[in-house]
């Protein structure tokens, strides 16, 4: 046994001796430099770019095989600018020697120091990196001979990536869009094939209109199967700006994926992402300016998703509305969208609701039950509107559907019922106490036909304890008929009307007593005045009415005397 062990140990002593002897010898005689023209030929015969080797390749044998190399630089695509496509100050890696006499790659570090990679699409469509990923018909046909599973190798490990320092800029000439990746940095642990990894990657965003910078940072495990073709990613940490998100989520079948997901956000200003709206020309008119398109509903995107999962929200800035707890679930399969159902805290008050979206038929159907309850109106309408009209502690329920392309169509189908009461509030803008002493001096003074509008004065409302009603939509049309107020200044008021989404303009009649008020036109610019007609017409029935009760007076009198006449 003893002789066996020392002839192994002499064996493996030679063959290490032959593999050291073999690298010094080969790194002597062999110089990677020398073979700088050739490489640049070679990369102008299959791609026909540029390629500048500016530094000095190197390498190493034991105990890795290893290159590295000076800065790089690859020519761009015709058409594409004299910008380099790709430049690099340095790159390299390492493979270990031993282990591939075992059909085994351990890779060491792979490093990539100051990536600069400028992507571009031209107006036609055309992309500065087709002609690199194309492959060419003998490249096709040599796919066709490769097994699908190399017998060669029996696994492959690297101990980890480190990328520093890249750029990466996007320029799509047809939308004018640009977007740059700057400052990249990404490293990650070790790789193993079937196991997962774990990743590290900082970047700043730069875009939009007008050019915005944005962080972020990613610190997560990443699991990918290609055989069962799913990827998994847990212990998710992302930072972006002053957000974080957390949980986990996954990927199924990549030819059609299936998305899952369970995530938490500590905070978000939407707001902050989305464009803003154009500012209005100085001494336009509403009229001059052409409608916005309309944005439709992508069918095919939303016909194709399949996705279930939930988001929670500590708090959220949407479309100017402050809400907090927030509580989302998701599920769409085969075209068929839910959202909910859904909750959140927002201004003192609840809210809960339910969304569908049906888009497996030719036309988009929506389906919307939400409602609100305790909610403070005034900064609620004034954060999402710019309105601040109304002032109370409010119960709001909406059950709508409708159906359309986009949102101009979906409010001309707009159907179903609403309700609302609110309490201890106002009405901002108009101070009905008002409006009605100034109609009845103009009636005491006969001036009531002059009385052609009533103008609100600022600081203007009218305080109620109760207000209340229900309303019918019907094809974007909200009609209200059995409005009731309570109010400390006021008996008996009510009111009846109409208000046309589509059309964004109200029609609307409150009547305190026997004076009716009128409240009409776009909802920017409300009208308000007296019903002078209606008025006089209640005053010729209120007078018919006091001759009528006088003559059934006179008369019972007259009837009281006569029979006294026969007593």
């Amino acid at each position: 046994m003893k002789k066996t062990l020392k002839i192994l140990a002499i064996l493996i002593g030679g063959l290490l001796a032959l593999l050291i002897v073999g690298a010094v010898a080969l790194s002597l005689l062999f110089d990677p430099n020398d073979y700088k023209g050739k490489i640049i030929e070679v990369v102008k015969d299959k791609t026909g770019r540029e390629l500048r080797i500016e530094g000095k390749l190197g390498w190493s044998f034991f105990p890795w095989i290893g290159i590295e190399t000076g800065r790089l630089e690859l020519g761009n695509a015709p058409g594409f600018g004299k910008d380099p496509f790709a430049r690099i100050d340095g790159a390299g890696a390492k493979v270990k020697l031993l282990p591939l006499l075992r059909k085994h790659v351990i890779v060491d570090t792979v490093f990539l120091d100051g990536l600069k990679l400028n992507l571009a699409k031209n107006a036609a469509g055309k992309t500065n990196w087709d002609d690199l990923t194309k492959p060419s018909a003998a490249e096709k046909a040599a796919e066709k001979t490769i097994p699908e599973k190399e017998a060669g190798i029996g696994g492959i490990s690297i101990h980890k990536i480190d990328i520093r320092k890249a750029d990466i800029t996007w320029n799509d000439q047809a939308s004018g869009a640009r977007y740059a990746a700057r400052n990249l940095n990404l490293q990650t642990g070790k790789i193993i094939v079937g196991e997962p990894v774990d990743v590290r990657l900082a970047l700043d965003l730069e875009g939009g209109q007008p050019p915005v910078r944005k962080s972020l940072d990613l610190k997560s495990r990443i699991e990918l199967d290609l055989k069962t073709q799913t990827l998994e990613v847990s212990n998710l940490a992302l930072g972006f700006d002053e957000s974080r998100l957390t949980g986990t989520l996954a990927m199924k079948n990549f030819d059609k994926p299936a998305y899952r997901f369970d995530l938490a956000l500590d905070q978000i200003d939407l707001d902050r992402y989305l464009p803003a709206s154009a500012p209005a020309v100085s001494g336009a008119k509403s009229g001059d300016a052409a409608p916005p398109q309309p944005v439709e509903i992508p069918l095919s995107l939303l016909r194709s998703l399949d996705v279930q999962g939930k988001l929670r929200i500590q708090k959220l800035k949407a479309m100017n509305l402050h809400s907090s707890d927030v509580a989302i679930q998701v599920t769409a399969h085969n075209g068929l969208i839910t959202l909910g159902p859904n909750q959140a805290k927002l201004y003192n008050g609840k809210y809960a609701g339910r969304t569908s979206l049906d888009v497996r038929g030719k036309t988009p159907l929506l389906a919307v039950d939400e409602s609100v309850s305790g909610i403070e109106l005034a900064p609620a309408l004034k954060d999402a509107l710019k309105f601040d009209k109304f002032a109370g502690s409010a119960n709001l329920s909406a059950k709508v559907t409708a159906q359309g392309l986009d949102a101009h169509q979906i409010k001309q189908t707009l159907n179903g019922s609403a309700s609302f009461a609110v309490q201890n509030g106002a009405i901002k803008g108009m101070d009905l106490k008002k409006m009605i002493d100034t109609v009845k001096t103009a009636q005491r003074d006969n001036l009531l036909q002059k009385l052609t509008e009533l103008t609100p004065r600022s600081g203007d409302e009218t305080p109620f304890t109760q207000l209340g009603g229900t309303a019918q939509i019907k094809n974007g049309v909200v009609q209200n008929n059995d409005l009731k107020v309570q109010s400390p200044d006021l008996l008996n008021v009510t009111g009846k009307g109409s208000a046309d989404l589509p059309k964004e303009t109200l029609d609307y009649r409150i009547t305190a007593g026997q004076y009716p008020i009128v409240i009409s036109g776009p909802f920017s610019n409300l009208k308000y005045r007296v019903d002078t007609s209606a008025l006089l017409k209640g005053k010729v029935e209120e007078k018919k009415t006091e001759v009528k009760e006088k003559i059934e007076q006179k008369l019972e009198q007259k009837l009281k005397d006569k029979l006294k006449r026969f007593k």
